[in-house]
């Protein structure tokens, strides 16, 4: 599992990002292969799971969440 999370550190998502980070590692633990935090100018805050987007808070409105990647590897 590879995680990337872009955000926008002007638009105060450094905490989210990091909260996020600190949430994917508590549910997933030693599975994770990389989790990387990478700063930005987009006015996003982005989840990729193993190069795919899979949130976005400008297309959701919301933050990314670990239950978006468990939508991914558990479908309903």
């Amino acid at each position: 599992m590879n995680f990337i999370i872009y955000f926008n550190p002007d638009r105060e998502y450094e905490d989210e990002a990091l909260l996020l980070a600190r949430r994917l590692f508590a549910y997933f633990d030693t599975a994770i292969d990389s989790l990387a935090l990478v700063p930005t100018a987009d006015e996003d805050l982005a989840l990729y799971f193993d190069g795919e987007l899979i949130h976005s808070l400008s297309r959701s409105g919301r933050p990314p969440k670990v239950s978006d990647v468990l939508a991914i590897l558990n479908p309903v």
